[in-house]
């Protein structure tokens, strides 16, 4: 690695680091007045605040925008270069254009190496710790209620509840079907589904039993019937927000979970699962991009530069946010709706790529 290398790849990681620092503080800042009414109301202690909240909303902050300020931090310093008229240098040295990109490249490998850590380990468990202290002495965030529940307990065992209330664990109108190939045989009904947990066990109320058999038709029927089944009651709640609280393993593993169970939601998940690699591998994306509009001289200087930066990220920010939710909806299959932005963003960038400096 020559000198040159050391320098700008240096330049790069300070910079990023520096650009996170400030815009997480600002961050901080605009996020306590929104919390400020709860903090009074509930009056969590400050250590709490602080070691149990805000030490944890900054790593979830660093995923969210993570992107964004490796775009920013490149294009500030490689503006600042070129206003130094050190590119103009490098290049007229007879270095091309390519291997002035090489440092860029090992810089965003090794940020894109580190948030592929972050998002997959890190943050997740940070977000378990935010999430405990805002159901703690912000707003309850638990969905208490699923509506319409259709959920596959083992291959061949299907349950059906029209409601399901997650603060008491009882189910409403209730029906357990078994399959055996397409022919039904055994069904029951009940108008109560209720979680024993001193047991772990669940009570039927008002259940009826048919079992279906070659000689013919059997029915049961009783008021309380003590049963066990493959599933607890957290499984019958979306809980779409603690997603994010999931380390890739857990994720993978709750993805294969709901496919057993025939979850309409299966998409939101491959979602999550496929943003954490796809953000940091944008980074070699926004990285080119940054370099090849902020290495040409102009009499804006670094202003013009970082106004054009700015706008380039929101649109990217846009992008995401519209291709996540098309993947969400099943619009688009979720890995293609996840990686589009940044090809899309890629072909952007070699356009600007091949227009730059040489």
């Amino acid at each position: 690695m020559k000198l040159l290398d050391r320098y700008i790849i240096q330049k790069f990681l300070v910079t990023f680091i520096f650009t996170l620092g400030l815009f997480s503080i600002i961050a901080i800042f605009i996020d306590l007045p929104e919390k400020l009414d709860d903090f009074l109301k509930r009056k969590p202690p400050l250590n709490a605040i602080i070691f149990d909240y805000y030490i944890y909303f900054v790593p979830w902050f660093f995923g969210l925008f993570g992107p964004i300020f490796v775009f920013l931090a490149c294009i500030f310093f490689t503006s600042k270069l070129a206003q130094n008229t050190e590119i103009v240098a490098m290049l007229g040295s007879g270095m091309s254009f390519t291997r002035f990109l090489r440092p860029y490249m090992i810089g965003a490998a090794i940020l894109a190496a580190a948030f592929i850590f972050l998002n997959t380990y890190l943050i997740p468990i940070s977000d378990k710790h935010k999430y405990a202290f805002e159901e703690q002495w912000i707003k309850e965030k638990k969905i208490t209620e699923s509506q319409n529940i259709h959920v596959q307990m083992e291959p061949g065992s299907m349950l059906h509840m029209t409601t399901f209330n997650y603060l008491d664990s009882t189910g409403f109108n209730v029906s357990m079907e078994r399959f055996d190939s397409s022919r039904m045989v055994h069904r029951i009904t009940a108008t109560k589904l209720i979680w024993n947990r001193n047991k772990e066990m669940w009570r039927l109320e008002g259940w009826r039993e048919r079992i279906f058999t070659k000689e013919g038709e059997l029915l049961l029927k009783g008021d309380f019937k003590d049963t066990v089944l493959k599933i607890k009651p957290s499984e019958f709640i979306i809980k779409s927000q603690y997603i994010s609280s999931m380390t890739n393993p857990e994720l993978n593993e709750y993805i294969r979970i709901e496919r057993e169970k025939g979850s309409p939601h299966i998409s939101k998940y491959l979602v999550e699962l496929y943003r954490r690699t796809a953000s940091p591998i944008s980074f070699f994306v926004l990285t080119l991009l940054a370099v090849s509009i902020s290495s040409r001289k102009s009499r804006g200087g670094t202003g013009l530069a970082l106004g054009l930066g700015i706008f380039v990220t929101l649109f990217f920010l846009l992008l995401v946010q519209v291709f996540n939710t098309f993947g969400i909806t099943n619009v688009l299959p979720p890995a293609i709706a996840v990686w589009m932005p940044n090809m899309i963003y890629l072909f952007v960038a070699l356009y600007f790529a091949a227009k730059a400096p040489k």
